[in-house]
């Protein structure tokens, strides 16, 4: 089997500097957030920074798929390797081979493209669907469309490609393969389809982030101590330092980390057991609310 090397220098230098900004900017944000006091804009800034934490592991996740990116080819099947990605691609369902320059209605679906790295999916009216694992322009690329979708790669010696690519298809198959994709098991997870789960644990997440930002909005309007429980009549039974009403937040992100935790190791076996945990969660934090509701109200 003979690998096809990708021209990787472009995509890589483009998408590393990606990376380092967004690492810098994660970095910064971060530190502001620490180091100033607990306001709205703090929490927003915090907000940032996770958004930004987010976004440096994803382009970290894409750059690493593009430096194990490679095709191989034999007589009987050319696959493609983009990180955990990989496809299969028989020669005897091989219907067509052609350049990219020759598309010309090609409609493109939101992916993950930047100069040197054209990852996504397309449609045509001719080809129907097309995916794409590239690093050059359409025009220096090579398409080979089968009976249900057609692949876009760009091998560094384009010309040399398609002449083995075309010698590979007049020899014949050694054996029979079959045309296959795989991706990362976690994307193949049942509880991405399972709409009641993720609400829970969405509406979960959203509620406690939403209580941090009502907490961080009030906080600098709190008298320096505050009454922590009521009793039936309202009257202060227990006073503390305004800043352990954030101690409220710390339980809710305590059972947020056990409840999704737990849930997601018994899914699979217990599926209503684990429902039972992540409703018993969104209950809590509904719990939260109400009682920083009762304590904030109190103090205004």
């Amino acid at each position: 089997m003979n690998t096809w090397e990708l021209d990787l220098s472009r995509g890589w230098r483009i998408g590393l500097a990606f990376w380092i900004v967004l690492l810098l900017l994660t970095i910064g944000l971060a530190v502001l957030t620490i180091i100033n006091p607990v306001t709205v804009w703090t929490f927003l800034m915090g907000v940032g920074a996770f958004i930004s934490l987010l976004a440096t592991v994803q382009m970290g996740y894409w750059l690493w798929g593009l430096l194990n990116a490679q095709y191989t080819m034999d007589r009987n099947a050319l696959v493609i390797r983009w990180g955990q990605i990989e496809h299969q691609i028989p020669m005897v369902g091989v219907r067509a081979v052609l350049s990219g320059a020759e598309i010309s209605d090609l409609r493109m679906r939101p992916g993950v493209r930047w100069p040197g790295h054209f990852v996504g999916y397309g449609e045509t009216a001719d080809l129907g669907p097309i995916l794409f694992y590239a690093t050059e322009p359409l025009e220096q690329q090579v398409v080979v469309q089968t009976d249900g979708m057609a692949y876009a790669i760009s091998p560094v010696d384009l010309e040399a490609f398609l002449l083995a690519f075309r010698e590979r298809l007049e020899m014949g198959p050694t054996q029979e393969v079959e045309e296959s994709s795989q991706r990362p098991a976690v994307l193949d997870w049942p509880i991405w389809e399972d709409h009641f789960a993720l609400y829970n644990l969405g509406g979960s997440a959203l509620l406690l982030l939403l209580l941090l930002g009502l907490l961080s909005w009030r906080y600098p309007y709190l008298p320096s101590e505050i009454a922590l429980r009521l009793g039936p009549q309202g009257q202060a039974l227990l006073m503390a330092s305004s800043g352990r009403i954030f101690y409220l937040m710390l339980l809710g992100i305590i059972f947020l980390l056990i409840n999704s935790t737990l849930g997601l190791l018994l899914y699979r076996r217990e599926r209503m057991v684990a429902y039972f945990l992540w409703g018993g969660l969104l209950a809590l934090q509904g719990g939260l609310w109400v009682a920083v509701i009762s304590i904030l109200t109190h103090q205004w």
